[in-house]
């Protein structure tokens, strides 16, 4: 289940519960360090960089995201930010570093996370990131047994230890639930589409989903079972 890009970045603020409580214990993991420059990995509207701006105030802001509408939002929030509009994994930092590196509830949807854990460690001191576990949103996925259906891959808590232990240090760690209880399966379907988490589906499948949709009239509770985790180079 790839991030969509083209969803309303006004709706996205909305929605985000999740994003924005990440956001802000994970800028709490930060070190006390001298960081004069962050970048956002992923930045989206901009809720990491806003609590690194208050955790940091002299530090040099940059916001890196591939959509557009996106940026355009955390940069009214952050006017001094500078914005790069593009893709992480393929970005070349070439001869920019930076103090810390911060990738807030956006390495899910990277193809290649431990690749790029090794390419930012090499232009940052720092790299803080969270990721939703594998156990995120069961409930909600049950309601589709049955439905052959695009599910986001996520990891382990094993294995993303395991991804992080093997190319960086630790320097702290947290793993917490965030919940969410909408009145139905069509406002939980709402969440989703609205924080860009979408795929394409072919019509017989969505008639199915749909179907499903409509007639689950009961609570839905999204579960974001999040690992933080706050890494540097090892040396």
């Amino acid at each position: 289940m790839p991030f969509d890009t083209a969803i309303s970045a006004l709706n996205y603020d909305e929605y985000a519960f999740a994003q924005k409580f990440s956001a802000k214990e994970l800028v709490r993991l930060l070190p006390n360090d001298n960081i004069a420059s962050v970048i956002d990995i992923g930045a989206g509207t901009g809720f990491v960089a806003l609590e690194a701006k208050k955790r940091f105030p002299y530090a040099k802001l940059t916001l890196l995201d591939r959509s557009r509408g996106m940026l355009r939002i955390a940069k009214s929030k952050i006017p001094d930010a500078t914005i790069i509009n593009t893709d992480a994994e393929t970005f070349a930092f070439a001869i920019q570093n930076f103090d810390m590196a911060i990738a807030n509830l956006s390495v899910q949807w990277f193809k290649d996370f431990e690749a790029f854990l090794k390419k930012i460690l090499e232009h940052a001191k720092y790299f803080a990131f969270s990721i939703p576990l594998n156990d995120s949103f069961a409930d909600y996925m049950d309601i589709f047994n049955g439905i052959k259906m695009p599910r986001i891959n996520l990891y382990t808590h094993r294995e993303i230890l395991h991804i992080v232990r093997s190319n960086a240090e630790i320097v702290t760690a947290k793993q917490f639930i965030v919940t969410k209880t909408y009145p139905n399966a069509i406002e939980a379907t709402r969440h989703f589409r609205n924080i860009g988490a979408t795929s394409p589906i072919n019509t017989d499948t969505q008639s199915k989903i749909s179907a499903i949709l409509k007639s689950h009239k009961a609570p839905i509770t999204l579960n974001y079972d999040m690992f933080l985790c706050v890494t540097r180079q090892a040396y």
